[in-house]
């Protein structure tokens, strides 16, 4: 056997690569060779060792072969939990502390109300141009902050109080039903109670404000330039008209007309001329603005208006 052929079945053994080669070289030099049949017993038994240390050769490198991918498997699938052990553990907090620190905003638009249900189970009625922000928290806590108008259906729950921040005060409440004015460009701050009971606290420590708890059919009213605060006793469904799809007047005294237009469209109105208050209104409202609500009523009632500024009006007799 050539040198070169022995040296290509040696490298065989650590290469698996060759085998095909090595083989195909093999067969043509027997078919070549023409030898005795004592020759042929001589190298038969060498030709069938070199094909077993082949074949033993071909089954050890499956073996690496395959023992490389178990090990590759395994190293990724540990890296795998590896990296889920660190989430578990070290970063799934951290993602659950910032969700339940994030702040939730709802706004109502400049023409339109809207209705959200809290996380907690409590209804909120936002009134046009008004703003509900709140955090998702587990505190012993359940607060929101107030810009603007809304109406709040609590849910009960006694062991965490909730509390409506609206500017100058706050409203303390365990399960009730109430509205709160808050408009930041309105002189006053009006909460009124519907049902349960409420109690309201001052902000930032405003001396002018006292804490006072408050029964169904009050109304508690802060006025921020004059710093004044007072406790009334009123009509508390007038407080929330404005979130009903439709405000049905019957023989409604013209004064109680006005707090309710004061509700629905976010307005303040001025009667120097207290014979208006005599007069009585039957009419509806749906989606119609404020201006075209005081045109409807001057064709019934003697009045006239005038838009002062910003979003007062003034209303008076027309002679």
């Amino acid at each position: 056997m050539k040198s070169e052929n022995k040296e290509k079945i040696i490298q065989s053994f650590y290469n698996c690569e060759m085998e095909f080669e090595i083989k195909n070289d093999l067969y043509k030099q027997l078919e070549q060779t023409e030898s005795s049949a004592e020759e042929q017993t001589l190298t038969a038994p060498l030709f069938e060792k070199i094909c077993e240390t082949i074949a033993e050769n071909e089954k050890l490198q499956k073996r690496r072969k395959l023992i490389r991918l178990m090990t590759l498997i395994g190293s990724r699938a540990a890296i795998f939990i590896f990296g889920m052990l660190i989430y578990v553990f070290a970063l799934q907090p951290y993602f659950n502390r910032k969700i339940n620190e994030s702040e939730i905003r709802i706004i109502a638009g400049n023409k339109s109300s809207s209705q959200t249900i809290l996380p907690d189970g409590s209804t909120v009625f936002l009134n046009a141009n008004s703003e509900l922000t709140y955090k998702l928290n587990s505190s012993d806590k359940r607060e929101v902050f107030l810009k603007g108008e809304g109406w709040f259906k609590v849910a009960k729950m006694p062991e965490k109080t909730f509390i409506v921040h609206a500017g100058q005060y706050k409203v303390a409440v365990h399960g009730t039903v109430f509205n709160v004015k808050a408009y930041p460009q309105n002189k006053e701050v009006i909460t009124t109670l519907q049902e349960g009971s409420i109690e309201i606290l001052p902000e930032n420590d405003i001396s002018a404000i006292k804490p006072t708890l408050m029964i169904p059919g009050q109304q508690f009213t802060f006025n921020k330039e004059k710093k004044e605060s007072s406790l009334t006793t009123v009509q508390p469904e007038l407080a929330s008209v404005w979130k009903e799809t439709e405000v049905r007047f019957e023989n409604k005294n013209f004064g109680d007309l006005l707090k309710i237009l004061e509700s629905r469209y976010n307005v303040q109105f001025e009667v120097h001329d207290p014979s208006l208050f005599k007069y009585h209104y039957d009419g509806s409202i749906r989606n119609e603005n404020i201006i075209q609500v005081l045109n409807l009523i001057k064709e019934t009632l003697p009045i006239k208006y005038q838009l002062v500024m910003g979003n007062v009006i003034m209303i008076e007799k027309q002679p």
